[in-house]
């Protein structure tokens, strides 16, 4: 069994606690219902490298208690002194790039609102369980604003044109089962037991093969066609054949045995 980081680490209202290789990371902001901050924003960017600097082999984002994040904090926001392109450009947009490609597997685990900003964050992870009555949506036609985050991006791979124009027009919310049933996200779970469930998942991917998780999710974020792809999995074999767990893998099939991955 692993032990946790000493005493975690925490940044603007954010803990990282590293167990099992699994980095918990829990946002725990002063705002109403963790509404997000530049300073939040920079402080979570902060986190997410140090966890991989760290050895996590699998993150897990969520919100402490009944709340993961309800948005940015639109009271931080002045229409005419603020710069969004500057916004976007130096804080949202490098952590959601950041959150988006960590090399290793990343999981929201979802409960109560995650709007706007928050949505984006949630979608940003490789996989999303979410309470089943969690709330999703960007309610941006609310105040005028077009969603950031990646938002359209996500809205329109896994809902489509149409579904995406919906939501972003009407700024209709989705429950967690909701979500699930239109394959927003990956799945809904009993009411409160998102935390266990998805440190449950953690584990369990950590425990795998993960640089050959890496390996594939890179070729997920890249896509293209089936030729393209086909290619980028030959280049991905070469170097997945170096790693010892691929040997350990073989040997234990070989054995009969379970095997032991190290993501090395």
């Amino acid at each position: 069994m692993g032990h946790p980081s000493e005493n975690g680490t925490a940044a603007a209202g954010i803990t990282l606690q590293i167990e099992d290789a699994v980095a918990t990371i829990v946002i725990d902001l002063p705002q109403p219902k963790n509404s997000f901050r530049a300073d939040n924003a920079r402080a979570l960017g902060i986190l997410l490298a140090k966890a991989i600097a760290d050895g996590a082999r699998c993150v897990m984002l969520r919100g402490a208690g009944p709340v993961f994040c309800a948005g940015w904090d639109i009271g931080s926001i002045d229409p005419a002194a603020s710069d969004p392109m500057a916004m976007i450009d130096e804080v949202v947009g490098p952590l959601c790039r950041q959150l988006r490609e960590l090399p290793v597997p990343t999981i929201a685990a979802v409960a109560g609102p995650a709007l706007g900003f928050g949505f984006g964050l949630a979608l940003c992870c490789d996989i999303v369980v979410a309470d089943e009555d969690a709330l999703f949506g960007s309610p941006f036609r609310h105040i005028g604003m077009v969603p950031d985050t990646g938002t359209h991006h996500f809205l329109l791979s896994r809902v489509g044109f149409a579904g995406a124009s919906e939501l972003i027009y009407t700024g209709r919310m989705l429950s967690g089962s909701e979500a699930a049933s239109l394959r927003l996200i990956n799945r809904a779970v009993a009411k409160g037991a998102v935390a266990d469930e998805a440190q449950k998942l953690a584990r369990d991917i950590a425990s795998g093969p993960t640089r050959a998780f890496g390996l594939s999710k890179q070729i997920l974020l890249q896509g293209g066609d089936f030729d393209s792809m086909l290619a980028h999995e030959a280049r991905q074999l070469r170097q997945v054949f170096a790693t010892d767990d691929l040997k350990e893998g073989i040997q234990a099939f070989q054995q009969r045995r379970r095997p032991h991955f190290t993501g090395r």
